[in-house]
């Protein structure tokens, strides 16, 4: 048997990953790994060698930032819920082999868990009862058995909508809370309530290169569980950086605004970004935004240069504005109309003016009948859009 040296073992490993991640980036639209036929006949036996440790590379990235992968996309999760026992199932579709949150916990754990009609072991993960599957479409079912039903069931953040029968009729309402527990003996208050979404916008707008803008979308939701299109979110020129959010959410390239939600109140923080200079803030032309009226707070950045928002109100009631920017100006748009962010005069980083001088000096006449004196001003120059030399004065 011939064994390579370990630097021999790990070039000819780089070389073939290099080769297959060629043939997928040179393939177009035809994925490395939905056309192996692709890859070069003396290659393919070597393929899962090549890529054993090469991490989440199946699994799709958001368009903003590539070093982030979506390892699986869960469907929605149904249960039927009696006295004496309860059935869920739910598909899932995994692209790197991986671990997948079942519903249920300690106490509730769940029973005959199948995959494909396959019995799987079910195994506690990340504080979740869970199975690993490999990369694929699963459908996967389960029950649990109880003397007496729970007061409430665990369900993993990664599942967005959950569907609920109770005794063979549809629950149009399931309380499912914040904390990620699904009552099942609780009233539901909520039962009469129709489907309804109050939505505030916050949004506070950073001066810099680049321009940075910190959004707050408060949502409060009552009704039954249930995927939402609420409009556009992004202003016409910015671009998504980051997405934290209790519940699942979606934002395109265009700036479309996609929620998953259920009853109980949400705050979904936004964070995007542009490159380039702010002309004029608003939205694109034929978009939607998700309210009316905004309110939108400024930081200045004084050693990147002296800038004011103009065109809009500003705001003296802030108590409803997010208290962590309540030191900030606040303002009121209307999300139809546009306003602007001026440049009044550019800073000079982190050095600061150092101000105007004057030394002077007197001598008085020998004969005390008259004085002379002498000025040294020193200063420096400032015009708009940027700072003169140091020029002194006599």
């Amino acid at each position: 048997m011939n064994i390579l040296p370990q630097s021999s073992s790990n070039a000819l490993k780089t070389a073939l990953l290099v080769t297959l991640l060629l043939a997928s980036t040179f393939g177009g639209e035809r994925a490395l790994f939905a056309q192996p036929g692709e890859i070069p006949e003396a290659l393919k036996p070597w393929r899962d060698w090549a890529l054993w440790d090469a991490g989440d590379i199946r699994s799709p990235s958001p368009f903003n930032d590539p070093n982030q992968h979506w390892r699986f996309w869960p469907s929605e999760l149904s249960l039927e819920i009696f006295p004496d026992h309860a059935k869920w199932q739910f598909r899932v579709r995994v692209y790197d082999e991986g671990w997948i949150a079942l519903p249920g916990e300690l106490e509730v754990w769940p029973q005959n868990v199948l995959s494909q009609k396959v019995k799987m072991p079910v195994l506690l993960h990340d504080g979740f009862p869970s199975v690993r599957l490999k990369a694929g479409s699963h459908q996967l079912s389960g029950e649990f058995r109880w003397t007496e039903m729970p007061q409430k069931l665990a369900i993993p953040k990664s599942i967005g909508i959950v569907r609920v029968k109770l005794d063979g009729a549809e629950a149009a309402m399931p309380n499912w809370d914040a904390a990620g527990f699904l009552w099942l003996k609780r009233q539901q208050a909520e039962e009469s309530q129709q489907d309804q979404i109050n939505l505030k916008v916050y949004r506070l707008l950073e001066d810099g290169i680049p321009l940075w803008l910190r959004t707050d979308v408060e949502l409060s939701v009552s009704g039954k569980n249930r995927e939402v299109d609420l409009g556009t979110i992004l202003p016409q020129g910015w671009q998504l950086s980051s997405i934290e959010s209790p519940i699942p959410v979606a934002v395109d390239d265009r700036g479309q605004m996609q929620v998953q939600v259920r009853p109980g109140n949400w705050i979904v923080q936004i964070n995007a970004f542009r490159s380039s200079d702010l002309a004029l803030f608003q939205y694109a032309a034929g978009a939607k935004p998700i309210v009316a009226t905004e309110l939108i707070g400024f930081r200045a950045n004084p050693a990147f240069r002296i800038a004011d928002i103009e065109g809009l109100p500003s705001v003296d009631e802030q108590t409803t504005y997010p208290s962590r920017w309540r030191t900030l100006p606040v303002y009121q748009w209307t999300t139809d109309s546009t306003f602007k962010l001026i440049e009044k005069m550019r800073g000079l980083g982190s050095q600061k003016p150092k101000g105007f001088a004057i030394a002077r000096h007197f001598w008085l006449d020998d004969n005390g009948a008259g004085i002379t004196y002498q000025d040294r001003m020193q200063g420096e120059l400032q015009q708009s859009g940027g700072w003169m030399p140091r020029k002194h004065i006599s």
